[in-house]
């Protein structure tokens, strides 16, 4: 019996031993691993961190593009490049990437961030959808194909009900006449960009067509033009101001030529100078007007992508 019980007694010590050695080699393992997270996720941080300063350098200065190098952070080692972002050897215009990386000892991260490093005020034709056949022109009347956006990376913020209920104030409120189109008059509204050229503060003409836009020849119009539906341009017109269609489905065309936008287009929709070229010169005072007054909350950068 005295036999038996020290072999029982050996038997659990032995396990015992084992249970311990085991339960010990957890705990090492365990303390490991969270060595391992903490450096891997203070190298994570300290990349955030350079891109976020990145970030802040190009918002004081769109053109700066230093970087930084061998900054330590948090123990990490960092080190951030700024180059205007490509596919290949192909720019990707207005587009920056930055590229921030982080080490120490045990664990390696890389931050990149793609920017969009303009406002939608600052082109011609700002287009969600496709744009044929337009020529963009900067405001001295120089052909400017940069100043065409078409497949933009984002749209904007507008606050359409602020202008919409500005439009009704003026008394700007167009529906679809009999011919299915609202025909403004030459001169419309009233031979200005401003709805009173007289004031000391002057404010924008602001017109809500409901349906479609149709400007018949040798018309010159002004103002602000939300429009629900299409615009139909025809011969010798010129539009002063700018044109702003909020629906995906909307559609800028022409069915003639010499046809001239002199401020810009800011849509959802698609703009088709098919057959007829469109041409749409830009005007900042004008886009001034619509950013100033219904879209003051677009920052000057654009995050696009962050990984």
């Amino acid at each position: 019996m005295g036999r038996i019980l020290l072999i029982l007694l050996v038997g659990f010590a032995a396990s015992f031993a084992i249970l311990a050695r085991g339960k010990e080699q957890r705990f090492v393992d365990s303390v490991e691993k969270m060595v391992d997270q903490f450096t891997s996720s203070t190298a994570k941080n300290a990349a955030a961190s350079g891109a976020y300063m990145a970030l802040n350098q190009l918002y004081q200065n769109p053109a700066w593009r230093a970087g930084y190098s061998n900054l330590v952070i948090g123990g990490n080692a960092l080190n951030v490049t700024v180059k205007n972002d490509s596919i290949g050897m192909t720019p990707n215009p207005f587009q920056v990437k930055i590229s921030a990386s982080a080490g120490n000892a045990d664990n390696d991260n890389l931050t990149q961030v793609v920017v969009f490093d303009r406002g939608f005020q600052e082109f011609a034709v700002w287009a969600k959808d496709t744009v044929i056949s337009v020529t963009t022109r900067d405001s001295l009347g120089i052909d400017a194909p940069q100043l065409r956006m078409l497949d933009a990376p984002f749209m904007p913020k507008i606050d359409k009900a602020v202008m919409v209920g500005d439009a009704a104030g003026q008394g700007h409120v167009y529906s679809e006449d009999g011919e299915s189109h609202f025909h403004p008059s030459h001169g419309f509204p009233n031979g200005s960009f401003y709805h009173d050229s007289t004031a000391s503060s002057q404010v924008a003409n602001i017109i809500h067509v409901v349906g479609d836009l149709h400007l018949r020849d040798n018309r010159i119009v002004y103002g602000i033009f939300i429009v629900e539906g299409d615009v139909l341009i025809d011969e010798n017109v010129q539009i002063k101001g700018v044109l702003y269609l909020p629906n995906a489905a909307s559609r800028v065309y022409n069915r003639q030529d010499n046809s001239q936008i002199l401020g810009g287009i800011v849509t959802w929709g698609m703009v088709d100078g098919n057959g007829y070229q469109i041409i749409v010169q830009h005007k900042p005072r004008y886009l001034y007007e619509l950013v100033s007054n219904y879209a003051a909350a677009n920052p000057p950068l654009r995050v696009l992508s962050w990984k």
